[in-house]
């Protein structure tokens, strides 16, 4: 397991004041991504809301995975991409919600993004039936949205993580906290890293 440099700090305020807290791990081969994958997971609290970015083979889907693992579900090994099913719900004790927005398109896309594509999918909609989102948030689900930033109306409070390849078997994470329970989730999170062996 490799991990080539940590840095954490605060990054300045969202619009409503809140401290945007960031988590930055250098270098990270699978085992070490599976590895803050499970920790995440076991931080994670039902409602918590996390957006993955990062092109194909970033890791997104491998981090789910470990996230499922540290969060108890059901079956972790079953976790795949669900780009082609669009949602699937994995049962635990809290159950993992996991959406792919990759065939959603981009905003800049006119046939299927800028929200046409998005808003057919009714994933405001669903999300708040399953009491992830809207007035009656905090259900016992967590979410996880590969392609997170084609959600065009993600909860300001939520944790997102960046996952960028710096070769063929490493990568960078970058987590960003915005909102209160985002950034107690991260501090968790880090914490348990730090208290762990490398």
């Amino acid at each position: 397991m490799y991990t080539r440099g940590v840095s954490a700090g605060e990054t300045g305020r969202t619009g409503g004041g809140e401290p945007v807290r960031t988590w930055a791990l250098a270098g990270l081969d699978e085992e070490a991504l599976a590895l803050r994958g499970r920790a995440l997971g076991r931080a994670l609290e039902a409602g918590d809301v996390v957006l993955l970015a990062g092109p194909m083979g970033a890791g997104k889907t491998t981090l789910t995975r470990a996230i499922a693992r540290g969060l108890g579900v059901d079956h972790p090994e079953r976790v795949q991409s669900p780009t082609f099913t669009l949602c699937m719900v994995h049962r635990g004790p809290v159950a993992l919600v996991h959406v792919d927005l990759f065939r959603m398109g981009d905003a800049d896309d006119p046939e299927i993004g800028g929200g046409a594509g998005f808003d057919a999918l009714g994933l405001d909609e669903m999300l708040g039936d399953a009491g992830l989102f809207g007035e009656a948030a905090g259900g016992d689900k967590v979410l996880i949205v590969e392609w997170g930033s084609r959600w065009r109306s993600a909860p300001e409070d939520h944790l997102a993580i960046t996952l960028t390849p710096t070769s063929p078997d490493r990568r960078d994470l970058v987590a960003v906290a915005s909102g209160p329970r985002a950034a107690a989730l991260l501090a968790a999170w880090a914490g348990s890293a730090a208290s762990s062996a490398y």
